[in-house]
């Protein structure tokens, strides 16, 4: 494979050396047609990529541009899950003791239609989103449709692949699953928050039972989503009432008892995680993301996948929307469609 080299000048002034690989594989297409056709194979319905694509003059079929997709995009996910893998037993880089930043992770799983026979049945992707607390557009994603046991060392080597190091603070955020409390545990996050948009569901759900007008309910909440209320304080300060407490409806019981526990495990102190200056409560970056990420183009009208395609798909577009690719894209394509 010949690499070519080039000298580039930037506009600040800076000159630099970069390489380009204008080599040929063996998928028909030269190298910067292929990776638009993934692209838009990526982006849209296989059909809808074909109709967009010959207007600009690209004759490829639908059975074409997926055969092509199906081949990059299983490639991409077994190459870049085997190297998330690989990073995820290396130590991260610097020393403890040196002044560090803060990274935000946020972590949660959309249910996609799989086909199984005789109909279908929807299974989780599971994604992370990893960014810079002060520069929160600067965003690594990876998803995934496995277990969460099998999706932990991706999550592991997504810090390495962002460049986290040993002097640098986790701050995870999730909507309170067990699974994800135990995987940002085992990520080592200093601080773990509930995001404010669920416990203010709960918190409502709550209110309700304990008889709290409309107007005192939209106070509460306004209250709670700006980050000055401390659920266990208010907790202890208007539920020590045991007659008031076996009235509450059933509903009402279920939130407070998941208000209590997320509570003592201190993930709802938000008056404390403002005093620190934590900017974000609020997962709403993993909620984007499983919207226009995961069901943009997984949950389209009609889509069935099977359990592979789903999962490459998925891989896919996560690496799609990230900062950096796990993998340049001529080492997936020169792996997918080898040159003889």
């Amino acid at each position: 494979m010949e690499v070519r080299r080039y000298q580039y000048r930037c506009g600040c002034g800076y000159q630099g050396y970069g390489f380009g690989d204008d080599s040929l594989d063996e998928s028909g297409y030269f190298p910067e047609l292929l990776g638009r056709l993934q692209e838009a194979g990526m982006r849209m319905s296989y059909r809808e990529a074909a109709g967009w694509l010959g207007r600009w003059r690209v004759k490829v079929s639908k059975s074409q541009l997926q055969r092509l997709c199906v081949a990059l995009e299983g490639t991409a996910q077994a190459l870049g899950r085997e190297c998330l893998a690989q990073q995820a037993h290396q130590a991260l880089p610097g020393r403890a003791q040196e002044g560090g930043r803060r990274w935000c992770i946020e972590v949660d799983g959309s249910l996609v239609p799989t086909r199984v026979e005789g109909g279908v049945e929807w299974r989780e992707v599971k994604s992370a989103v990893l960014y810079p607390m002060r520069a929160p557009s600067q965003r690594y994603y990876v998803s995934a449709l496995v277990a969460a046991g099998e999706f932990a060392p991706l999550v592991h080597g997504l810090l390495r692949q962002a460049g986290v190091r040993q002097a640098d603070r986790l701050i995870g955020i999730s909507d309170g699953a067990v699974w994800i409390a135990e995987l940002l545990g085992d990520l080592g996050v200093k601080r773990h928050i509930l995001d404010v948009y669920h416990a203010s569901t709960y918190f409502e759900t709550l209110l309700q039972g304990l008889g709290f007008s409309e107007a005192q309910r939209a106070q509460q909440r306004r209250a709670l989503l700006r980050g000055e209320i401390d659920l266990q304080r208010w907790l202890n300060n208007h539920l020590n009432d045991p007659a008031l407490l076996a009235a509450l409806p059933t509903e009402a019981q279920k939130a407070l008892r998941f208000l209590e526990k997320q509570a003592l495990l201190n993930h709802t102190n938000y008056p404390q995680f403002r005093r620190e200056g934590l900017e974000v409560i609020a997962s709403g970056q993993i909620e984007g993301a499983n919207k226009h990420v995961i069901q943009g183009r997984l949950k389209i009208a009609g889509a069935r996948w099977s359990v592979n395609g789903a999962h490459a798909k998925a891989f896919g577009r996560s690496q799609l929307f990230s900062l950096r690719p796990i993998l340049p894209f001529n080492t997936v394509r020169h792996v997918a469609f080898p040159a003889a």
